[in-house]
């Protein structure tokens, strides 16, 4: 072979390997431009999972305050209840004392009959 024919042989390889490293070059673009979208979708998923994530600890804080609300009001009625039961207690021993006043009266009022009774017959 001659020099010329060796010069042409090594340069067919230099030019063989220079075409596989760019077709190299651009299959690394392309994966390096499809990993760039990969983060940048991930990216954006992680942005929205701490999104939804700080709604849904307002969401839980909203719960817990209306629990929390609730269980107020429950016992708030619970002490409305329980006052009222002391009133009705209150209310029956009026009752009932006043039952005992409506008869010592009718006691009293048949004790003046009898006076008055008494008194008649003696005019």
């Amino acid at each position: 072979m001659t020099n010329s024919d060796q010069f042409d042989t090594r340069f067919n390889l230099l030019l063989t390997a220079i075409e596989q490293i760019s077709q190299q070059i651009e299959q690394l673009r392309q994966r390096t431009d499809s990993n760039a979208r990969a983060i940048e979708a991930l990216t954006d998923t992680v942005h929205e999972f701490k999104r939804d994530r700080s709604q849904l600890y307002s969401v839980m804080a909203n719960l817990a305050q209306s629990q929390s609300n609730l269980f107020q009001s429950q016992a708030n009625l619970a002490d409305s209840q329980s006052r009222m039961y002391g009133v009705m207690e209150n209310l029956d021993e009026r009752q009932e004392q006043l039952s005992q006043g409506q008869e010592q009266l009718s006691n009293r009022q048949g004790e003046i009959v009898e006076i008055l009774k008494l008194l008649t017959k003696s005019n």
